[in-house]
């Protein structure tokens, strides 16, 4: 979700009724239905859910600028996209008055999510229930002109393709809210990753002069200072270059607690001298953006496009669900296997995003020092080690096709634990207290995990510098090779019992 720092303009004259089918392209356009005192109208199910109630866009310069914006591009593909995946879904999806198609809600405020039902109202006070996903998107003629409406509108539309596919994404454990720069798990990094993928997209393909300019830092704005702009910058720029493998340059924690986990969740550094742990990689939505970027976006025609999205929905129609340890690793071993010709790209794709990590501790460690000495400007070692690391990665592909090296053969467990008495934001900048903070002894960062640890740096970094060596394979084995004294076994372990008690955590 993003949060602009732009006026929300209110379109109080554009609220005529239309007719609800879908507009050129394939996409619909609603705005909120209202009452006389000019607020947005909802309606309550009888399961509690509160939905809103749109009504067609009239006809008008704000529906002359969408269309417009969406009549080529990245936009230009989606509903090509919707198509595919509705064909190849095996939910049901009612939209009485719209039917098919891609349904887009122009919200007052707040908006950038991928939502599921809503009414939708013809202007004479009827109202049917379209059971179908929408995007959630607030626009103004800002970002409409500077593509982040283009933008945003892929970024979401990837959410409503998985759920297509897969259906309602599960409940994770971690609380963590998500960014590029943040560890979660396995399932968001796979949901946030394919949603961000299409940003970097999106503006290789844009036709907007704005959104150009905008990439170029041709208009800057004291808004841009803020952390979703910064994160924006990130995704449309290190998401094709690979960069989210590499680790922290921050060698020491620059606070603690609360303090200390909100520096943790926003730190841009990346030393170019440590490759992260395949554990964290899995679940980091900039990895998985990047993994997706790669494999679909090979080629930037629209014939080569559709194909390899095609290709990709097939393989996860037949999944049909969320489940997996490491849905990176399940989607690349069932592209292999469904799709045998590109066996060999898929795992490079894989193995050059993660730096082998997932597969190899000697490949991670290669890669670590190719890059360390590529980024210090030691040419003799850079000489040295390419061609070895290139002979390194080539035999690493063809094991795996081979069946002799797993690409999960170096990935450790997920070990969750959790302090109900330590609680973060559900943003950094929230204040909100209000969720527990849950971590993974193998992917926890130091300053995250001794704030869970009310603020014991000593057992923290015992804990890490045990990791380190080698990520753990259990609980038990996190307390022998830290050297846990038997209070502290203790405590990890009914941290790790904890979880269980955890009440279940949707995004949204």
């Amino acid at each position: 979700m993003f949060k602009y720092i732009l006026s929300t303009l209110t379109f109080l004259g554009l609220y005529v009724a239309a007719p609800a089918h879908a507009l050129d392209g394939g996409m619909t356009f609603l705005v909120p239905a209202r009452d006389a005192a000019g607020q947005a109208i909802t309606e309550r199910l009888s399961d509690g859910r509160e939905l809103p109630v749109g009504m067609p866009i009239a006809e008008g310069p704000l529906k002359r600028r969408l269309l417009a914006a969406t009549a080529s591009g990245v936009a230009a593909l989606l509903p090509d996209l919707d198509r595919m995946a509705r064909a190849r879904s095996r939910q049901t999806f009612d939209c009485p008055s719209i039917g098919g198609g891609i349904i887009v809600y122009l919200s007052d405020e707040d908006g950038g999510f991928a939502r599921k039902d809503l009414f939708i109202e013809d202007g004479k006070g009827r109202r049917a229930l379209c059971r179908d996903y929408f995007i959630d998107l607030t626009v103004d003629e800002a970002s409409i002109a500077d593509g982040q409406f283009e933008e945003v509108l892929a970024h979401e539309f990837g959410h409503v393709l998985l759920r297509r596919l897969l259906g309602p994404i599960p409940p994770t454990l971690s609380r963590n809210g998500h960014s590029v720069l943040v560890t979660t798990d396995p399932t968001t990094a796979f949901d946030e990753g394919f949603g961000e993928h299409f940003q970097p997209l999106a503006l290789a393909l844009t036709a907007s002069e704005g959104f150009r300019a905008r990439a170029r830092f041709m208009a800057p704005s004291p808004a841009d200072y803020w952390l979703s702009r910064r994160e924006t910058w990130l995704r449309e720029t290190a998401i094709p270059q690979g960069g989210f493998l590499f680790g922290s340059a921050r060698s020491a924690p620059q606070a603690s607690g609360i303090e200390g986990w909100r520096l943790a969740q926003t730190d841009y550094s990346l030393d170019p001298c440590s490759v992260r742990s395949g554990e964290a990689q899995m679940a980091s939505e900039g990895v998985a953006a990047t993994i997706f970027y790669r494999l679909l976006a090979e080629s930037m025609t629209r014939e080569a496009l559709l194909a390899r999205y095609e290709k990709l929905f097939t393989i996860l129609a037949r999944r049909a669900d969320w489940h997996g340890r490491a849905p990176l690793i399940d989607l690349v071993r069932d592209w292999a296997r469904l799709y045998p010709d590109d066996e060999k790209q898929v795992t490079r794709v894989f193995l050059e995003a993660t730096g082998g990590a997932t597969a190899s501790a000697d490949l991670r460690d290669a890669t670590a020092r190719l890059s360390c000495s590529g980024a210090h400007g030691k040419l003799a070692d850079f000489l040295r080690d390419l061609p070895l690391y290139r002979q390194a990665f080539a035999a690493a592909t063809d094991q795996v096709a081979a069946g002799k090296l797993a690409l999960d053969a170096h990935l450790a467990p997920e070990l969750w634990i959790t302090n109900p008495d330590v609680h973060i934001p559900a943003a950094p900048w929230d204040e909100k207290m209000a969720e527990p903070l849950v971590v993974d002894l193998n992917t926890a960062d130091a300053t995250s995990l001794a704030y869970l640890l009310a603020g014991n740096r000593d057992l923290a970094s015992r804990l890490i510098q045990a990791r380190d060596s080698a990520r753990f394979s259990s609980i038990v084995d996190a307390v022998t090779r830290a050297k846990l004294t038997p209070g502290e076994a203790s405590e990890i372990a009914r941290f790790h019992r904890q979880i269980g008690d955890l009440p279940a955590f949707t995004r949204r």
